[in-house]
């Protein structure tokens, strides 16, 4: 009686699960005989997803599956020895070549570009390869970078968005204004003179968001009520905020209006830099860093100082978190867009002399995810969301980001990786990655941001 033997019977596993990604990726498998099994398996044929047309270009594929952990196997990775004369065969091959190891019972495989891992003399000469199961995971989000190895300058294929849901979070964030605004006459026409008459005053809570126009104060509290009452020589009147929404020239009062109130909505944690425009995270009294808690759960940092290395108890420079923003009026409904931005000082207060080197080199390192924790850190501080700071009362109330749902997608790694580098070279920078994972690396980035 015929039997097939368990490791054929894994083997033709692996070729079925090999298979099985390809088709979800858009090719076509071919998988070859058995009897002319040289060390290759099948190949891939590559397809055009805009248009179905066959892209004529071919991926050689070996294919590798037990049931078993492959050697030295853990969840980050493994590494697996080649036969020589298998390196051999490949690395003389026209078309690309693909290593691919699977465990066939739970669906995972994994797979290596052979000839740009085995480009390297030494690899070559040991004739081992290690993998990296976050990195190099074989199912239909490879497509783009099978696409890429066998067709480097784009000729048989148009790269296109996939036909998948994602949601997009913008950096709109909503905001509900006072229904009213108020004032009164005055003779005042300096703000600077105001804000020193409610000084002298003695005063302690001296108010700033207010604006001078045509003899007039207008503020967002009924004057008598705050120290503006010092300035004022007539009855409060009040005026609908829909009125100054409607007349462009008194909208721009208002946006100036908003501004100020966010300065005051900051203002028991953030200083105002008049110069960059900017409010940014004030030092604490110790000059000691300073974090808070986001709607996700993690901490960032809004406040940092960094030390000399050459004298570790003097500090180089400190780092805050700063945002610009904008008011928009869309319809009926104003929105604040935030602008995530960084603040350098020499001691918490005074510009760092080296200010402007310090943003350029932080604006070059920041990647999507970064800003994208940014933005949401303001976001919820501006919300009040509990947990992250003290309750403060505000002008303004801050509604939470803006989403949309689209039906097409990108994927952000394939997007966002160096065309230079191998799939190799980026693998090896993923392991280095590692290495720093759940730290703050405050070189490149001040927000840890968890993916």
């Amino acid at each position: 009686m015929k039997k097939i033997g368990k490791s054929s019977h894994i083997g033709d596993s692996g070729i079925a699960l090999i298979h099985q990604m390809v088709n979800r990726m858009g090719f076509v498998w071919h998988e070859r005989s058995g009897t002319l099994d040289a060390g290759v398996d099948g190949e891939i044929e590559l397809r055009d997803p805009s248009t179905g047309e066959v892209a004529n270009r071919l991926i050689l594929v070996q294919s590798k599956a037990s049931d078993r952990p492959f050697s030295g196997e853990n969840e980050r990775g493994f590494h697996f020895p080649c036969k020589q004369a298998d390196v051999d065969y490949w690395m003389s091959a026209a078309n690309p070549v693909l290593l691919v190891c699977s465990h066939p019972q739970t669906g995972e495989a994994w797979w290596v570009h052979v000839q740009s891992w085995f480009a390297d003399p030494a690899r070559r000469a040991s004739g081992r390869v290690d993998f990296d199961k976050r990195t190099q995971r074989f199912d239909q989000d490879v497509a783009d970078r099978l696409l890429t190895i066998a067709d480097p300058h784009g000729r048989a294929h148009v790269p296109v968005a996939d036909h998948r849901d994602e949601v997009l979070t913008t950096n709109l964030l909503p905001v509900t204004i006072p229904t009213l605004i108020y004032s009164a006459r005055t003779t005042y026409a300096n703000p600077k003179d105001v804000i020193a008459r409610q000084r002298d005053s003695a005063e302690t809570d001296v108010r700033r968001d207010f604006i001078l126009r045509g003899g007039r104060i207008y503020s967002w509290l009924p004057l008598e009520e705050t120290a503006l009452r010092h300035v004022v020589s007539g009855p409060t009147d009040a005026v609908d905020t829909t009125e100054w929404t409607s007349d462009p020239a008194r909208q721009r009062w208002l946006v100036q209006m908003l501004n100020y109130a966010v300065h005051r909505d900051v203002a028991d944690d953030c200083a105002w830099h008049a110069e960059r425009k900017i409010v940014y995270f004030r030092p604490t009294p110790d000059l000691k860093p300073r974090s808070i808690r986001g709607a996700s759960g993690h901490k960032f940092l809004v406040f940092n100082p960094k030390f000399k290395k050459s004298a570790p108890d003097e500090i180089s420079y400190c780092k805050h978190a700063g945002m610009e923003w904008q008011f928009l009026n869309v319809g009926e409904q104003w929105y604040c867009a935030l602008i995530p931005t960084f603040h350098y000082t020499r001691d918490g207060v005074r510009d760092s002399l080296y200010l402007s080197s310090l943003l350029t080199g932080i604006k070059q390192l920041d990647r999507n995810p970064a800003v994208y924790g940014q933005t949401r850190m303001w976001a919820t501080y501006l919300h009040g969301e509990e947990g992250v700071l003290d309750p403060r009362e505000t002008i303004l109330m801050y509604g939470e980001l803006v989403t949309h749902t689209v039906d097409r997608a990108i994927n952000d790694a394939e997007w966002l990786s160096d065309p230079r580098k191998t799939d190799i070279d980026e693998a090896d920078d993923a392991r280095e990655e590692i290495e720093f994972d759940g730290l703050s690396e405050d070189d490149w980035a001040l927000f840890e941001v968890g993916l």
